[in-house]
């Protein structure tokens, strides 16, 4: 996979732990907001690149409600969570197939 998913493998602790945050971005009374769907604290390494790529497929089939515009799936870094240090994020936009990689 190409863009920013593999970015900060080269600082990363051997002992790092992950949080991955699953979003919808959704229009609501005019403004629009992100309400989270789903989030997994205290992952291995191994756990978050095993979930963050079935998360990708299971969100790239998953339809959009009537004001939904994309779902949004962020890697944090557990340590810096609270921080908004972001590992990766990757985000789906209505009436696309794909995802794209974006810097946070």
């Amino acid at each position: 996979m190409v863009g920013q998913t593999n970015l900060f493998d080269d600082v990363m602790k051997t002992e790092e732990r992950f949080v991955i945050v699953v979003q919808s971005l959704e229009e609501q009374k005019g403004r629009l907001i992100k309400r989270t769907l789903r989030e997994y604290n205290s992952l291995t390494h191994e756990q978050m690149d095993n979930l963050f790529e079935h998360l990708k497929d299971l969100f790239l089939e998953a339809s959009f409600e009537e004001n939904q515009s994309a779902f949004s799936i962020t890697v944090y870094t557990n340590l810096d969570y609270a921080a908004d240090q972001v590992y990766a994020h990757v985000k789906r936009h209505r009436g696309k197939k794909e995802w794209t990689h974006t810097a946070k």
